[in-house]
């Protein structure tokens, strides 16, 4: 068998790399979180760019429609036989106009909305990223102070074994 104080270096050494690897993985795997959120950010951009593409083009369908509407109004309005710019007929065509600008109106609000909500998405993500990355830092110093301290109280215990064994060699760590 060991002796006493073979034995307590072999733990303090053992304890002490044990607290080197814990601090590796928590670094490791903080700074995987903060790839993933870089990532998930980037994704969070790609779709606020999809949305105002898309807003775009449901605006322009949009006024597409309208102007078939319009188009559609104009030719029935004028096989009746009665003036576009005039009268019931006038009105008709400035309804048709105001509810087209608001549902466009509508359209643009709702994709800007979307946008805003994407643009949060990933304001957050990179602020996730960002304290990931202040988290794997800190599981490397952190680890760095673990490793100081064990090897440290695993000193004292040596020298305060050594002391009651009357080992003279280890009167420098009293």
């Amino acid at each position: 068998m060991c002796e006493p104080t073979t034995l307590l270096l072999v733990g303090t050494a053992v304890s002490t790399l044990g607290a080197g690897y814990t601090a590796l993985q928590q670094n490791a795997a903080s700074r995987y979180e903060a790839k993933v959120a870089d990532q998930n950010a980037k994704l969070s951009a790609e779709s606020a760019r999809q949305e105002a593409d898309n807003t775009r083009d449901a605006a322009l369908q949009h006024y597409r429609k309208v102007s078939q509407l319009k188009g559609e109004q104009a030719a029935a309005m004028a096989a009746a036989g009665l003036d576009v710019n005039f009268g019931n007929a006038a009105d008709l065509t400035a309804d048709t106009d105001m509810m087209a600008r608001e549902d466009a109106g509508r359209i643009y609000r709702q994709g800007a909305e979307n946008i805003r909500t994407y643009d949060i998405e990933g304001a957050n993500y990179r602020s996730k990223a960002a304290a990931s990355r202040q988290a794997a830092t800190g599981a490397l110093i952190s680890g760095a102070f673990n490793m100081g301290s064990t090897a440290l109280s695993g000193a004292t215990q040596y020298a305060k074994m050594q002391g009651r064994l009357g080992n003279s060699s280890a009167k420098g760590f009293g």
